[in-house]
């Protein structure tokens, strides 16, 4: 008998754990991804999860050496995207899923509740206080970068997020910078401390889904990044996107 079947012969008896990390896992179900996400064991449903990449793995152009590396829960993942409804949390499962679809009908709706998140962990992970780093820099801007570029704070909230803009008028056209088609907003979140733990940067442009990226971390339940991306038009649900987000990575758990 196989070691994986002998831990789910112990399981069935205990109901305890057997988990080896090191272990590969050959002789379960294939539609599970499995690795080390952020420090932690995780199984994702293969039909949900896409571009899976690991610790190692070669980069866009380049040649793989060698063949596949056999994965366990050990195997460290870098990256990989989902799309998920923050409605009701479910997990898009590709085009004979589920929800196909409700996700064909819905994904170009201005206020489409689906929403794409991509994940950085790994070799890949920010390291503690990325997000306040690439926030800061961003609202940061040193003193030669193009005025669509540079950011004020603006005396009113949104959402309960500080919100920064280019400030300024074009002296071309007399139109704002912040109406410039390049032009984004920035909106902002911090803890106690002043740290930033939310980053959502918008576009400005009157189409039909302004694109928004909303950027936070999973410290310290997990040690990756993730950013999500969704219509502006949605931007007011914010809260309820991280939360629905953030519940469908720790699900992932072994």
């Amino acid at each position: 008998m196989s070691y994986i079947k002998s831990c789910l012969l112990s399981l069935a008896v205990s109901f305890g754990g057997c988990v080896d990390v090191d272990r590969p896992i050959i002789d379960i179900e294939q539609d599970i991804v499995i690795g080390d996400l952020g420090g932690v064991p995780v199984e994702m449903p293969r039909d949900s999860v896409r571009l899976v990449e690991y610790n190692g793995d070669p980069g866009w152009g380049e040649v793989r050496a060698g063949a596949i590396p056999e994965r366990t829960y050990a195997s460290k993942i870098s990256s990989f995207g989902f799309d998920v409804r923050y409605t009701d949390g479910a997990l898009y499962d590709g085009i004979v899923g589920k929800w196909s679809d409700e996700y064909e009908a819905q994904k170009n709706l201005s206020d489409s509740p689906w929403v794409s998140v991509g994940v950085n962990s790994g070799d890949r992970y920010l390291d503690t206080n990325g997000i306040d780093r690439i926030a800061n820099g961003r609202i940061n801007a040193v003193p030669d970068e193009h005025p669509v570029f540079t950011y004020a704070k603006l005396p009113e909230s949104q959402f309960g997020l500080e919100v920064y803009a280019p400030p300024g008028v074009d002296p071309k056209t007399k139109t704002p910078w912040r109406d410039a088609r390049s032009a984004e907003d920035v909106f902002i979140q911090r803890d106690d401390n002043g740290t930033i733990i939310t980053y959502i940067k918008c576009s400005n442009r009157d189409v039909e889904q302004p694109p928004c990226t909303h950027y936070f971390d999973l410290e310290p339940d997990m040690k990756l990044d993730v950013y999500v991306s969704y219509s502006r038009y949605v931007l007011k649900d914010w809260q309820r996107i991280e939360q629905v987000v953030r519940e469908a990575l720790l699900g992932f758990r072994k």
